[in-house]
């Protein structure tokens, strides 16, 4: 144990003394996950509304949807319009999600709407959630 008239030991504090390289990539690296957050473009919309249409194009039969959306990576939920004036037919909803970019997952829901058992609308939305 040193005594008391032993001189401090000098601590390194990492108050910008540091190699701002470093400090570059970790702010980057930031930017670049918040950046990859959040609703895609439209032109990721319109392709991945292309290859929802492709399989279950409007006026298909409604009642095979959910099984070819389960063939893309899809798991579906029937629902029903909550709030409505009217008795509605039930609408499909599939979401699927992948890791997109270390810490964040990206999600693709697809609502299938059908009118006298055949499919009337396809809604299909991207978007980015990171943890």
């Amino acid at each position: 144990m040193p005594g008391l008239n032993a001189p401090a030991r000098r601590i390194r504090h990492s108050r910008g003394g540091g190699n701002p390289a470093f400090a570059l990539i970790g702010a980057a690296a930031i930017l670049a996950a918040l950046g990859a957050c959040g609703y895609a473009s439209s032109d990721e919309i319109d392709a991945e509304s292309a290859v929802v249409l492709a399989r279950v194009p409007v006026g298909s039969a409604f009642k095979g949807a959910a099984a070819t959306m389960s063939a893309l990576g899809y798991a579906c939920n029937t629902g029903h319009w909550e709030g409505a004036a009217r008795e509605t037919e039930p609408h499909l909803v599939c979401e699927r999600e992948t890791p997109a970019w270390l810490i964040c997952t990206r999600r693709t829901r697809a609502i299938l709407i059908q009118q006298n058992g055949r499919v009337s609308n396809v809604l299909v939305n991207v978007g980015r959630f990171c943890t």
